[in-house]
């Protein structure tokens, strides 16, 4: 049975809402299906009760109680405090409009006076807390979990019983013992595990209206697997430091951009290491640039002792972008690549990439960022225009060299050989010069905040989009990637949590 991780369903659920189905819809088909559910295995059950937390599984379990009361079944609903979900308030409310009973019970002494509700119940409804477990259990769910578990009427899960971990199928407290678990879109990996059956029952997956795209396409949902918070106490580097290796006498720009979109990411320093005519034109360009100067007038295999020094305090390295294709600055880049490989995370671009043409990174943390052309120059494998065949064979090269590759393109592929994400955001106006240089600035931000150097290239990939997208708003076709940067802190304050811890 193919199961899904409690982030990876996050996500989904989110990206689903992105895409056009909004997650009210979705909620509305998980509390119908643990109803039909209810009326399917307990047909002669005249009398249902609902114990439900204050989270969105609650509001399952209050869609689920609407639609049973609709169907002429005695209802009540025991709520374990006020829903503090806006999904999960709305659904609230509707029950609380019908003539089903409903009590708050937010301590176990009000629990234990309504435990004659539990002996009235043919069939109980666990809502409490579905993948939301976090620890140990705290009141009233331990005391709601002991009297339900202490009924004789058969348990209903919803998505998860409660108390047991839905990704390890760990129960480190108590749980609820159910005779049916509807988990929804897919099985979560802990409800597989053998220990977990005893918990489980019997295990029905009911699809509620996810699009497959929600876990193919990236999007607003995306954003859960970065850390954006930041601790109160929190000091200059605790959140990120990139160095980038680019620029020669002819290319200065391309190198900038790299420095400015990580620093609108979210990273505390971009220290950008180039020739002596490119780091002077960047402590001209801006103060936010720290630009160390190499000797000469573009990157010789006489810097790279220099460079690996810089790169050891760095958290995450992107290097290509204006280096040109000298033989000599391609023997850095190849000097380079061997010495930081499995040392930092790497992000590859532009002439760069030239340079390593045939390379294998082994899965020791490289993302490449090419375009159809330098996909060919790194892989030997054209990148097909059709967006199937272009997921097939990016994935197929991703695999030989062992390594996460960002195909540009009307819509970024991006893939570790393993997993295949698309970016669908983007305009024709971003082909101007430059956004290319601002998606590898964000691709090696999120480096520095994400466990996965997939998922930072994909968000990188969607958060660049997006900003070209508001760019072209105001502009239209005469924007340029100094344009691009602005917007960067927007698109990612509109999604991301950036709570102070």
């Amino acid at each position: 049975m193919e199961a899904i991780t409690t982030l990876d369903m996050y996500v989904a659920d989110r990206n689903s809402e992105w895409l056009g189905v909004p997650r009210i819809v979705l909620m509305e088909n998980a509390g119908a299906a643990v109803a039909r559910a209810v009326l399917r295995e307990f047909p002669t059950a005249s009398r249902v009760l609902v114990v439900a937390g204050t989270g969105d599984n609650g509001g399952d379990g209050y869609v689920a109680a609407r639609h049973l009361h609709g169907l002429g079944k005695e209802v009540r609903a025991i709520a374990l405090g006020e829903p503090r979900e806006e999904l999960a308030k709305i659904n609230f409310e509707a029950l609380r409009r019908t003539f089903a009973e409903i009590a708050v019970a937010q301590s176990p002494e009000e629990l234990l006076a309504l435990q004659s509700w539990l002996l009235w119940a043919d069939v109980i409804i666990d809502a409490i807390l579905g993948t939301g477990i976090r620890g140990k259990l705290r009141e009233p769910h331990a005391t709601a979990i002991d009297l339900m578990n202490a009924s004789p009427a058969p348990k209903v899960a919803v998505d998860v019983p409660s108390g047991l971990d839905p990704d390890t199928g760990e129960v480190r407290d108590k749980a609820v013992t159910a005779a049916v678990t509807v988990t929804f879109h897919k099985a979560k990996p802990g409800l597989l595990k053998p220990e977990a059956a005893r918990y489980v029952g019997k295990l029905v997956v009911e699809p509620i209206g996810i699009p497959p795209e929600a876990e193919l396409y990236v999007g607003p949902g995306d954003f859960r697997r970065l850390s954006f918070a930041r601790r109160a106490d929190s000091k200059k580097g605790d959140h990120g430091r990139v160095l980038i290796i680019g620029g020669s006498a002819e290319y200065s720009g391309a190198p900038m951009y790299v420095a400015l979109a990580s620093l609108r990411a979210g990273v505390d320093l971009a220290i950008l290491a180039e020739p002596e005519p490119a780091a002077q034109a960047a402590k001209a360009y801006s103060p936010d640039l720290i630009a160390v100067p190499l000797k000469g007038d573009r990157l010789r295999p006489a810097h790279v002792e220099e460079l690996i020094k810089l790169a050891e305090r760095a958290d995450a390295v992107a290097m290509g972008p204006g280096l040109g294709l000298e033989p000599e600055t391609q023997e850095a880049v190849r000097m380079l690549f061997g010495r930081l490989l499995g040392r930092k995370p790497l992000v590859i671009d532009a002439d760069a990439i030239k340079a390593l043409s045939g390379a294998r990174a082994e899965g020791r943390g490289v993302v490449f960022t090419p375009h159809a052309g330098e996909f060919k120059a790194l892989t030997g494998a054209e990148a097909p225009t059709e967006l199937r065949q272009r997921m097939e064979v990016a994935k197929g090269e991703a695999a030989k060299i062992g390594a996460v590759i960002l195909l540009k393109g009307r819509y970024d592929v991006i893939t570790d050989g393993s997993r295949v994400r698309v970016n669908i955001t983007g305009t024709p106006a971003m082909t101007v010069g430059g956004t290319g240089d601002v998606l590898t600035g964000l691709v090696a931000a999120f480096a520095t905040k994400a466990k996965s150097l997939l998922d930072a290239a994909a968000l990188a990939a969607f958060v660049n989009g997006l900003a070209g997208e508001e760019a072209a708003k105001e502009l239209g076709f005469h924007i340029t990637a100094s344009d691009l940067l602005k917007y960067i802190p927007m698109v990612i304050r509109r999604y991301a949590d950036e709570r102070i811890i």
